[in-house]
């Protein structure tokens, strides 16, 4: 009896685990959309910084971009309850953006916005977030964008000045416009499977 009882205890709690994993999992398919945007702010700073002001490109643009999240993601927090894996994957991105806005600034306000250890930072940073999340969520489509996110910082500390903002650039691309992409489609589809599920439930 005793040793049924703990089995049917560890099984609840292994469903319990892979189901905050599938939520947690959901929950960063529905914030695709900011992969995207940080995706296109980071373009929009590196063009301004290059043709244009770089003192103040970087902190203008990381708190537009900021603000833009919080206002969109303040309506959607409000209208669906919030999970603890959820604060988790949450926690990790905040950190994260608040860190390289404080750096960036810091090395654009210093003058000290070198392209290598820009890029070398940045990377080894997204890449540290990225891997965090597929690990905690057992997800090789993000897990492959940590790696290319790694692969580009350790790659900025060797290149030419061209090299590393191409690689930069290509690494944005993959890693945040189409990740994000990739996740908002995902969760398209599968608020469709659920729409096609309760219809026919229904019918």
């Amino acid at each position: 009896m005793t040793g049924n009882f703990e089995g049917n205890e560890l099984k609840d709690r292994l469903n319990l685990i892979e189901s905050m994993i599938a939520e947690g999992r959901r929950t960063t398919e529905s914030w695709g959309w900011t992969f995207v945007l940080w995706g296109v702010a980071y373009y929009v700073a590196i063009a301004w910084s290059a043709w244009g002001n770089s003192m103040v490109a970087w902190p203008v643009t990381m708190t537009a971009a900021g603000v833009l999240t919080g206002a969109v993601a303040s309506r959607m927090t409000s209208s669906k309850p919030e999970t603890t894996i959820g604060r988790a994957m949450g926690s990790i991105w905040i950190a994260l953006g608040a860190s390289i806005f404080v750096l960036m600034m810091s090395l654009a306000i210093s003058g000290r916005l070198d392209t290598h250890v820009s890029v070398a930072v940045i990377g080894a940073m997204l890449g540290m977030a990225n891997l965090t999340s597929s690990l905690i969520l057992k997800w090789t489509m993000q897990f492959g964008c940590a790696v290319v996110w790694l692969a580009t910082a350790v790659a900025a500390c060797f290149v030419s000045d061209r090299q590393c903002a191409i690689l930069f650039l290509a690494a944005i691309f993959v890693c945040q416009i189409v990740f994000g992409i990739y996740a908002m489609i995902s969760e398209s589809r599968r608020r469709d499977l659920q729409k096609g599920s309760k219809g026919a439930v229904h019918a």
